[in-house]
């Protein structure tokens, strides 16, 4: 796999992660905001794991794009 492919394999990792825990963020919002069935505590409960969930995706994808430029940087300085 080439490093390119995998910093953009981290790159959308991280991407995707931003706009899950922005959805999951507005259902916690909604939750406290409005009236529904599963209101107060049921109703935030599961945005909240989402958005750790997403967090952790995204510190993941965070450490592909630090390896994967890591990697460039020291195959340069060999190639220098």
């Amino acid at each position: 796999m080439a490093i390119g492919s995998v910093l953009q394999q981290g790159l959308t990792g991280m991407q995707q992660s931003q706009r899950a825990m922005l959805k999951s963020a507005n259902e916690i919002v909604k939750a406290g905001t409005t009236a529904r069935e599963d209101s107060g505590i049921i109703g935030i409960v599961e945005p909240l794991i989402d958005m750790k969930i997403q967090q952790q995706v995204f510190d993941a994808s965070a450490k592909i794009v630090k390896v994967a430029d890591e990697t460039v940087g020291s195959l340069l300085d060999i190639k220098a």
